[in-house]
């Protein structure tokens, strides 16, 4: 049964960020669920993750000769490090989304800007898990009164996409360690649910299922205000840069949530950047997420 005391956002066409974290305070505990040790039936240790980068050793062994180094040293992480990101996105974990409060305000902060200056366009997020953050979106559009903007949930819907180690052997590498929480499988059908479960499964939820080369090239979407690109790996992410932003309007705002992690995200980023000649800054959201806006 859905719980009705999220579905009455209440409606208003302006407000203070105030007055919507307020507002949309249940929708917030809904998407962030509880995150507690009992939730994890089977925590994964470090003796397994350096299980993992051993195999890792063997299933990449003649990339890593040339570079001379191990799984673990190209990734940089330590088996103890890599278990607590592990267990933090553990399958078991009730959350909708792994975003925390400074994602989630940076989200908030630039829609609200985006709908008291008028800027046009929708909104969508690559790689969206089990959908907490456009569920967000979605919720937050509906807050301030907002029926003309899509909120575009683009996914496999079948985890993420094992990598190209010819691009980048680092992303190959994590995604081999991350068959330990199941690749962060989450289905379109868990998804779906997961938005009607609060009422905001409607027209205005749009659905791009696939891999992003796939689906993102010929998605029909007229013209973006923010894109949020959660891909992780370098190809995902400039798949999405590469889709994506020419249909980003002057105004609106490109997050990258993987930015600073140890991934290959970094380097799409900053190729692409590099390519086209875009010189905004970036501004930092936390450790690990940056957005610009586009001049």
């Amino acid at each position: 049964m859905p719980d009705h005391s999220l579905l009455d956002i209440p409606s208003a066409r302006s407000g203070t960020l105030a007055s919507l974290r307020g507002r949309l305070a249940p929708t917030r505990r809904y998407v962030c669920g509880e995150t507690r040790a009992a939730d994890f039936a089977q925590p994964i240790t470090a003796t397994r993750v350096a299980e993992l980068f051993d195999q890792a050793d063997r299933v990449f062994a003649d990339e890593l000769a040339k570079r001379r180094t191990s799984a673990a040293g190209l990734v940089g992480a330590t088996a103890e490090h890599a278990a607590r990101a592990l267990n933090y996105m553990h399958q078991t974990s009730k959350r909708l989304t792994l975003c925390d409060d400074a994602k989630l305000d940076n989200v908030l902060e630039l829609t609200l800007r985006l709908h008291e200056e008028d800027i046009p366009g929708d909104l969508i997020e690559t790689g969206v898990w089990r959908g907490g953050m456009t569920i967000w979106m979605r919720a937050l559009l509906r807050a301030l009164g907002d029926n003309t903007r899509n909120v575009w949930v683009a996914d496999s819907f079948s985890g993420l996409p094992a990598p190209d180690p010819t691009l980048d052997l680092r992303d190959a590498i994590w995604a081999h360690v991350m068959t330990s929480v199941q690749s962060l499988e989450a289905s379109l059908d868990d998804v779906k649910e997961a938005f009607a479960y609060v009422g905001l499964l409607d027209e205005r939820v749009r659905f791009l299922p696939g891999r992003f080369a796939d689906t993102l090239p010929s998605a029909p979407i007229s013209q973006l205000a923010m894109m949020r690109l959660d891909g992780d790996w370098y190809e995902s992410t400039w798949d999405a840069l590469d889709a994506l932003y020419p249909k980003l309007v002057h105004g609106g705002y490109a997050i990258v949530d993987d930015y600073r992690l140890p991934t290959g995200c970094a380097r799409a980023v900053d190729e692409y950047r590099s390519r086209h000649g875009i010189g905004a800054p970036l501004i930092d959201v936390d450790r690990q997420t940056v957005y610009w806006r586009k001049p």
